[in-house]
């Protein structure tokens, strides 16, 4: 007689593969304050509306912990020992290739949310090294109050937005205190353009006087 139910094995199956969709999801959600603005400038969008993403820094905490729970869920139930019942003959898990196929699937998925979760931090160090050196010029330098930085990704993303703007030669930006000293070209920019990029892609600045740009 044909059973209509499903194994447990499927069950198995299908609860790891819940757990990493999770976990993915997760991951997403903690690196899109950070990355996403960050993407969206290499891209070439502009708005306002770009730096409201970082609004869900302060819950990237939350995103974290629950990314961790998951991917640790998956873990457990590929790893552990399986109950008779759910290893009959027939079902997945007796059979050795869709065992090491899930396996080697679930360290794929492991290994794309460490990326993720690692890559708001690392951002910087990236920008910074496709940031290209400028040929010597007559320069000036300004300082800039920049708003709504809450992580180094959005340091990133401030630092993208300025070098990406004719005439500067380089962008020094912080995030405590949330400033950036800029570098450019008096003959190709100007300070109404720097507060205008970085405004631009959802971070507006302001010119800091000289008496405070050194504190």
């Amino acid at each position: 007689m044909e059973r209509n139910e499903k194994s447990p094995g499927t069950s198995e199956r299908r609860a790891t593969k819940l757990g990493l969709a999770g976990a993915v999801a997760g991951a997403l959600a903690a690196s899109v304050c950070c990355l996403g603005p960050l993407l969206l400038v290499m891209l070439g969008a502009t708005g306002a509306w770009i730096g409201g993403l970082s609004a869900l820094e302060p819950y990237r905490p939350l995103f974290i912990a629950a990314t961790v729970g998951l991917l640790g869920f998956a873990f457990y139930r590929e790893y552990r020992k399986p109950k008779a019942e759910a290893c009959a003959p027939g079902s997945a898990c007796a059979v050795p290739a869709a065992r090491r196929g899930m396996r080697v699937g679930l360290w794929v998925v492991a290994a794309l949310v460490v990326v993720l979760l690692v890559l708001p931090y690392a951002a910087p160090r990236l920008v910074a090294s496709t940031t290209s050196p400028s040929p010597p010029a007559p320069t000036a330098r300004v300082t800039l109050a920049v708003h709504n930085m809450t992580c180094s990704a959005c340091v990133a993303t401030v630092t993208k937005a300025l070098t990406g703007v004719r005439g500067v030669v380089g962008a020094e930006v912080t995030l405590e205190p949330p400033r950036a000293v800029v570098t450019f070209d008096p003959a190709h920019a100007n300070a109404d353009q720097l507060t205008a990029a970085t405004t631009a892609v959802g971070y507006p600045a302001q010119v800091v006087p000289d008496k405070q740009g050194g504190d």
